[in-house]
């Protein structure tokens, strides 16, 4: 049997993914620089240097986009990047979640900080091994980290239903339904990842939607807030994000061979 067209795709899907994920990183950090004073407000008080700190996260952005796109680099580089975000999780948001646990957007926060970190260990579990290199069992965990996020948001989606309804294009028609049934197809995407059941379908799908959400809703929202920070940073997280679905689903296919 050739597999040699099923290679080629799952390559180029890999490819794409890692290439959108780079721009994502790029995006961030540039940011970095161009509002450290900003950024640097959200570093932790009791870290000194806060300044220092938002620059260099900036310059681990642009590392890890390089190293994302270097073959040789792609591992170490999605490790160390998912270790960051980790890192973001505990001494940012979940000490921001517990002071303000009725906001939404903390949590939300929280969980695109855990999905990004899944994603970044999806990327280093996809990327090749190289000599005497050995796949690490520990990078596997990222596919559950991501899927468990994207359950995650998918509940919100119905804890805070006015504000999702809220997030469609003002032209989109029965937004209220739409929200309720994207916040049933991430919970249900979510939960077939983690068990194992049409993981590759639901991967693929969340990175459709997610695509989908970066093309129709966030490119306007940047388009016409080109000087706001904030349309730019949840824009490409959604990016980044699909891009890593894309890589999961294209990483999952013997998984759906039933």
């Amino acid at each position: 049997m050739n597999t040699t067209p099923v290679l080629s795709t799952r390559e180029t899907s890999q490819t794409l993914g890692r290439i959108f994920v780079a721009i994502s990183l790029v995006v961030f950090g540039v940011q970095h620089f161009l509002y450290g004073g900003f950024v640097a407000g959200l570093v932790p008080a009791w870290m000194p240097g806060r300044l220092f700190w938002a620059y260099f996260v900036g310059v681990a952005f642009l590392a890890a986009a390089v190293g994302i796109l270097v073959e040789l680099l792609a591992r170490p580089a999605a490790t160390m990047l998912g270790v960051m975000f980790f890192l973001f999780l505990v001494l940012l948001h979940i000490p921001r979640i517990v002071l303000h646990s009725h906001d939404g957007n903390e949590w939300t926060s929280g969980f695109v900080a855990l999905a990004m970190c899944g994603g970044a260990w999806v990327l280093a579990s996809a990327s090749p091994l190289y000599e005497r290199e050995t796949a690490d069992p520990f990078l596997k965990f990222g596919q559950y980290i991501f899927a468990m996020a994207f359950v995650a948001f998918g509940i919100q989606h119905f804890v805070y239903a006015r504000l999702a309804v809220g997030l469609g294009p003002p032209w989109f028609p029965v937004r209220p339904l739409w929200a309720c049934a994207i916040g049933v197809v991430l919970v249900a995407a979510g939960a077939a990842i983690i068990f194992g059941k049409k993981a590759r379908f639901a991967a693929a799908l969340l990175g459709t939607i997610l695509f989908l959400v970066f093309l129709l809703l966030h490119i306007p929202r940047i388009s016409a807030h080109l000087h706001d920070p904030g349309p730019w940073t949840s824009g490409f997280e959604v990016l980044a994000l699909g891009a890593d679905a894309l890589v999961l689903a294209s990483t999952l296919a013997r998984q759906d061979r039933e």
